[in-house]
């Protein structure tokens, strides 16, 4: 049955409307509702919403555990390889002054903590660990070590599919330091299909992102720029000094000759729109 009454959009305000329905066997979830925003397409279960807070932990345990702490998750074989080339980033976005290399750096719903671990191990640097559901132990930050305004770089992987209210994308957002810098990897569409055999609705995915509603985040959050790496799928999101920025990633791009490494714009890298690396000069701007 279809929820009776369009909720505004948390991403912009403007109506939502029931847009397709799939049935899940697993975690007891049954049937599920997806409603789209009329205005900027971001699209989210209207029936996870309903779902009380001690529900809504056990069916993100339980659809991460199985995995987490293993080298393979069977709904994500790109995973781990995926996991290294963000290390890999990370650790080359500080060594040119993307990033600051001596801040205050956090994997916000970590789980495992598989990236602080690599970029720890490969890379002696060190990103600190937190997570919710998953996080256990002296390893982990907890609730009282996240400052508002505390972090130089805030990332998260695999985290933004699995949100539902506006209050919670803020608070990670207002994690980020005045100067700092906001990593995202996932999945992020032109337009959410119509279809409920699509790979990326998964029992704990509850949010699903356009080009349109991260812009309209981008723009909110008061972030000025934004490089993509496509090797990784990792977003790096600037508040500040985007001439600063283009000229970094002029300079990468440049060292890395035909195969630039790095996607440069001024507002969100709508990379999965068209084919940009077809249409980048040498600073791999769009």
């Amino acid at each position: 049955m279809q929820a009776p009454i369009a909720s505004p959009c948390i991403i912009c305000g403007a109506d939502t409307r029931f847009a397709f329905a799939k049935r899940f066997d697993t975690h007891g979830l049954g049937a599920v509702e997806y409603w789209r925003c009329v205005a900027c397409g971001f699209t989210c279960s209207y029936t996870h919403s309903r779902m009380k807070p001690a529900a809504w932990e056990t069916l993100n345990v339980a659809s991460h555990a199985a995995y987490q702490g293993t080298d393979e998750d069977p709904g994500d074989p790109r995973w781990r390889t995926r996991l290294e080339a963000q290390a890999r980033v990370l650790d080359d976005a500080a060594a040119i002054g993307l990033l600051d290399a001596e801040g205050h750096w956090i994997d916000y719903a970590c789980g495992d903590g598989k990236l602080a671990d690599a970029l720890a191990k490969n890379y002696a640097r060190s990103l600190l660990k937190y997570d919710r559901y998953m996080g256990r132990g002296a390893a982990y930050l907890d609730d009282g070590a996240l400052v508002a305004g505390g972090f130089d770089l805030v990332i998260t992987t695999s985290v933004f599919e699995h949100i539902m209210r506006r209050v919670d994308f803020d608070a990670i957002q207002g994690l980020v330091s005045p100067t700092g810098v906001l990593g995202i990897h996932t999945l992020v569409c032109e337009s959410v299909p119509d279809d409920p055999t699509w790979f990326y609705l998964m029992p704990a995915h509850c949010a699903f992102h356009t080009n349109r509603s991260m812009q309209l985040l981008f723009e909110q959050w008061g972030y000025t720029c934004s490089v993509y790496n496509v090797a990784a799928q990792l977003w790096l999101w600037f508040k500040t000094d985007p001439d600063g920025i283009e000229r970094i990633v002029g300079s990468a791009n440049a060292r890395d000759g035909s195969n630039p490494k790095y996607v440069f714009k001024r507002g969100f890298v709508d990379y999965w729109k068209g084919s940009p690396m077809a249409r980048m000069d040498v600073a791999g701007k769009i």
